[in-house]
């Protein structure tokens, strides 16, 4: 009996490390000025929809999130974007890759994106590309809120851990500024 249990126990075990293994996602860090660098379009909008779909097969399934561009600071993209990224629930089924982005209707954000094969974007870094717009109440004015990047692991990142936790605020201007540099007031509405 004791063996029996020892060895259902260690199986259980098992199973329990091999979940934790297979249920991290491995990003490369990027900073805020190589996120700037590696974008073909950085931009400033609002969620207007948010969309769960299988794939063509029925293998996958895949979120599409419409975003209304308020501010492009980097390429043109249009007045919205379309987002794809992979997970998501239908039918009572869902579909969870670790460190995704969660949306939010008329959340407004910064996105830093990479083309895709066709008319959409993913956002640059997997989730690092994204960041929330917070306005002062009474001024109007943008702050960007870093989030903490969780839900992942992360490979590459600084010698300073504290740059993956960050969570302060800035003013729109000066991220932009650290995020593109020289390109940050070459903007289009």
């Amino acid at each position: 009996m004791k063996a029996l249990l020892r060895i259902v126990s260690t199986i259980i075990l098992a199973q329990c490390v091999l979940v934790g293994i297979s249920g991290a996602t491995q990003i490369v860090y990027q900073s805020l000025d190589q996120l700037g660098d590696n974008s073909s379009a950085v931009v400033v909008g609002k969620v207007a929809a948010v969309r769960s779909y299988w794939n063509e097969d029925k293998t996958k399934i895949f979120t599409e999130t419409t975003v209304n561009v308020d501010e492009s600071f980097k390429g043109q993209p249009g007045g919205t974007v379309r987002v794809i990224q992979l997970g998501g629930t239908v039918d009572n089924v869902q579909v969870t890759a670790h460190g995704a982005l969660q949306w939010k209707q008329d959340e407004e954000i910064v996105l830093f994106l990479e083309s895709s094969d066709d008319d959409t974007y993913q956002v640059a870094g997997f989730s690092q590309g994204k960041f929330q717009v917070e306005r002062d109440p009474k001024t109007g004015a943008a702050y960007v809120m870093r989030p903490a990047l969780s839900g992942a692991e992360f490979v590459g990142t600084p010698d300073d851990k504290s740059a993956i936790a960050k969570t302060d605020k800035m003013p729109l201007e000066k991220f932009m500024q650290e995020a593109l540099g020289e390109r940050a007031p070459d903007r289009k509405n």
